[in-house]
């Protein structure tokens, strides 16, 4: 692409009265998750499992109403519903190992008197 022909044809003021009507604007969500197609139902839903319903028997009456939710993404839903969160899906960290933890051991190092002379096995034998 010849980036110097485009930039000679941009109407950049234009440009930038776009991107400033997008500011006023949440971005498109791209696809629905289960959380808010089930959102409008969160209460209803919650209630029920309080009441003993599984989250598989659920499931089931969903999918009879035409709402295709696996049980283990209802759980999910229910979950994240009972301890306070919106519903929207969360990013996920991974765990790193604690470098600190492992920096912290020691090293053990021989002083030069504590080698043995012996260069050839390694061991530090003495012959009787």
């Amino acid at each position: 692409m010849d980036y110097t022909q485009i930039a000679a044809k941009l109407d950049y003021a234009a440009l930038e009265k776009k991107l400033d009507q997008l500011t006023q604007h949440e971005p498109p969500r791209k696809r629905k998750t289960a959380a808010t197609v089930l959102e409008p139902l969160r209460e209803q839903l919650l209630a029920l499992h309080r009441k003993g319903w599984s989250s598989g028997q659920l499931a089931e009456e969903l999918k009879a109403a035409g709402v295709p939710v696996s049980p283990a993404r209802l759980r999910e839903c229910l979950s994240r519903w009972i301890a306070g969160g919106d519903g929207t899906a969360k990013s996920r960290t991974r765990r790193r190992p604690n470098r600190a933890a492992v920096n912290m051991q020691p090293t053990v190092t021989a002083s030069r008197a504590e080698r043995t002379n012996d260069s050839q096995t390694g061991f530090g034998l003495t012959r009787r």
